[in-house]
């Protein structure tokens, strides 16, 4: 078996020492894994989340050094072995992209994986009772492993978000681009999400956060970023798009027997089919 390549580690920092500390701690305490850690401050010029975890993936993702880049907020403490745990998820499952661990408050669980995503995300709070890997539709900003595969094939975090949303953007991205996300259950954190309650977020990032939800409703539910960017948005109604969308599919359908005599398989009809049922037009 090859030697494991040290994994990056990006972790935002904002002022609470302790935190960091303790954070630090709990990552070299893993064991079966070396790391390289990137600290962003943001004490002095906060930047917010995005940018400082695409500073850290520009430093990792992009070189030969490292397979794999674990994404770790500063209040966020991996339990034992749970970094090996990771990294085994994405060594034996080439398909995966972004692993993550449970999170829990306690002994409560504060994530399971990801529900809704809109107009905030909504958690999972049980476990799989076979406790193997299993799918979530958007994976956790608090920590997870991303290989660096699929980050150089994706691209880095959409900064337009600048402090939420932009995890779940990044999760989006990557399974539109067939990237499979994972929950792993025996991997865990403590996450006691102190850093985002309310009493510890000041009106300025409160209307970031808004701002966030907005470009994020933009960009992935009703088209303003392409009506923002095309030739013909101006003109486009809902009412319009959906009549665009029905007269394509009904084209689709109808094509289907010849599609199906493609002899080139890469166009054939059970792939698109695939992909057609995949995103439920």
């Amino acid at each position: 078996m090859n030697e494991r390549k040290k994994i990056g580690v990006v972790i935002p920092y904002y002022r609470e020492r302790d935190e960091l500390e303790k954070c630090l701690a709990a990552l070299g305490a893993q064991s079966d894994v070396k790391t390289d850690v990137f600290i962003r401050d943001n004490s002095a010029d906060n930047i917010l989340y995005t940018k400082a975890v695409n500073e850290g993936l520009r430093r990792f993702c992009y070189s030969e050094e490292f397979d794999f880049t674990l994404v770790l907020t500063q209040d966020c403490f991996l339990r034992p072995s749970s970094l090996d745990k990771l990294t085994t998820v994405l060594e034996t499952r080439e398909f995966v992209g972004i692993a993550s661990p449970v999170q829990y408050a306690g002994e409560s669980i504060e994530w399971a994986g990801s529900l809704e995503a809109c107009p905030w995300g909504q958690h999972q709070n049980s476990l799989r009772s076979d406790r193997v890997p299993y799918a979530t539709y958007w994976a956790n900003g608090a920590c997870f492993l991303l290989r660096n595969k699929m980050v150089r094939e994706i691209g880095l975090m959409d900064e337009n978000m600048l402090f939420v949303f932009s995890d779940v953007d990044f999760s989006f991205t990557a399974r539109s681009r067939g990237w499979d996300l994972v929950v792993a259950p025996e991997a865990a954190c403590d996450h006691f999400l102190k850093s985002s309650s309310p009493e510890h977020v000041n009106f300025v990032i409160n209307e970031v956060k808004i701002y966030d939800q907005i470009y994020f409703f933009n960009k992935w539910l009703n088209g303003g970023v392409y009506k923002s960017l095309a030739f013909d948005g101006a003109s486009l109604s809902n009412l319009k798009t959906e009549k665009m969308f029905i007269d394509a599919r009904h084209i689709y359908e109808n094509a289907k027997v010849a599609l199906e005599k493609v002899p080139d398989q890469r166009f054939s009809h059970t792939v698109l089919r695939k992909n057609f049922d995949y995103f439920n037009f």
